[in-house]
């Protein structure tokens, strides 16, 4: 891809802060990975839910940020089974990879 291309897709964004934004959600990613970030997000979201001292109000922006985060993961998983690759071929990080026993698979292959 050009980088003009990226500059479209970014907005207008110039390439250091493309870089940037991408070095952020490519840490994020290396940290959790994409199921561990999900299903790590769903979880807290429930114990806050369920905490005895939960106050909806106080918390109602915080848990609609962490519902986003979980659709964009989800919407990156989904990206995966539609374009046939795994996360490492889609992404270029391999922790999930990893979790899933795919090893340097890249793309998703008929059983």
């Amino acid at each position: 891809m050009e980088f003009s291309e990226i500059r479209e897709k970014f907005e207008g964004l110039n390439a250091d802060q493309v870089c940037k934004l991408a070095k952020f959600g490519k840490e994020i990613l290396d940290h959790a990975g994409m199921f561990g970030l999900s299903s790590g997000l769903l979880n807290l979201i429930k114990d806050i839910l369920n905490a005895d001292n939960y106050v909806f109000d106080d918390n109602k922006c915080t848990i609609e940020t962490l519902i986003h985060i979980i659709s964009l993961v989800n919407d990156l998983t989904e990206k995966c089974w539609h374009e046939r690759k795994t996360p490492l071929g889609l992404t270029g990080l391999k922790d999930d990879n990893e979790y899933l026993g795919l090893r340097d698979e890249t793309e998703i292959k008929a059983l």
